[in-house]
């Protein structure tokens, strides 16, 4: 059985810890630096007692005691965790970080623990209290192979990424440029439509655009079509603007999109591509090197 153990028992160690231990793996341990410290220790035993887990005062104990280690404690505590746990790691073993840091973050401590363990850079793409120990997962590096054999049979939610570590964190960050980004630009829309009392009818005609078929396809013809057709559009965008404005409305995603879609003109796209939308928007990363 899988020996594994949490630095830092927070609330995502305790959720996937408590799911790993339905699954039936037992033996689970963890370690916290407020392990003993009230008030915040009074948090982490009863967690701790409701999942199954063995709290273990010292961090060295705990990496002894394990052949998987998992790194989950504040994004700002990553590098100097891997650094404090670097002396005590084996070659037999594996160091995942699964803290919500960047990829240049991850590559740091990639090149501190990696001389003498495996690395994981694990990125976790959902809400762990949601879903526990199946929250989707991305994980690349090293380790990420061996580490997915061992725990997929756990239940685990893991997507391989044949890639060096970094990798599955930079795949997190960007999907957050999206996922974050959708949805204050939907607050915004649908804040300024609540005025005239049409978010409903605004939202339906949204849903009709982006259902129009898969939504990989439809989001390649709003790409293509959205670098050739950027003048026009970043024209109506001050239109939008000027009505937020007029209604004293905040329109700080209005005013980004009509800053990026002036980059797009900038840039020429229209002229490249002869005024004719590429059929796949691959085709546009050509044409930004060219440029």
């Amino acid at each position: 059985m899988v020996k594994l153990g949490f630095i830092g028992f927070g609330e995502a160690a305790f959720n996937i810890s408590a799911g790993l231990k339905k699954e039936g793996l037992d033996g689970i341990c963890a370690y916290d630096k407020f392990w003993n410290a009230a008030p915040q220790s009074e948090l982490i035993r009863k967690r701790a007692g409701e999942a199954g887990v063995t709290l273990i005062p010292s961090q060295q104990e705990l990496i002894a005691r394990t052949e998987i280690v998992i790194s989950a404690v504040s994004a700002d505590m990553a590098v100097t965790l891997a650094k404090e746990a670097k002396p005590f790691l084996r070659k037999e073993q594996i160091f995942v970080d699964l803290n919500a840091t960047s990829p240049m973050t991850k590559e740091e401590v990639d090149a501190i623990v990696s001389p003498v363990c495996s690395f994981v850079d694990c990125a976790v793409m959902g809400p762990v209290p949601t879903y526990g120990h199946k929250v989707p997962v991305s994980i690349s590096g090293q380790g990420a192979k061996e580490f997915a054999e061992k725990m997929t049979p756990y239940g685990m939610n893991i997507t391989l990424m044949d890639a060096p570590a970094g990798s599955a964190s930079a795949s997190k960050m960007f999907r957050s440029i999206f996922m974050k980004g959708f949805v204050t630009l939907l607050l915004e829309m649908v804040i300024a439509a609540h005025k005239y009392g049409i978010e409903d009818d605004v939202l339906a005609s949204v849903e009709e655009t982006l259902s129009a078929g898969p939504i990989l396809k439809v989001i390649n013809g709003l790409l293509a079509r959205g670098v050739i057709h950027s003048e026009r559009r970043e024209h109506e965008m001050v239109e939008v603007i000027a009505t937020l404005d007029k209604l004293g409305m905040d329109g700080t995603m209005s005013k980004a999109t009509k800053e990026k879609l002036r980059w797009c003109t900038q840039l020429g796209l229209k002229a490249y591509f002869k005024g004719v939308p590429p059929k796949d928007f691959h085709e546009i990363f050509a044409a930004l090197d060219k440029k």
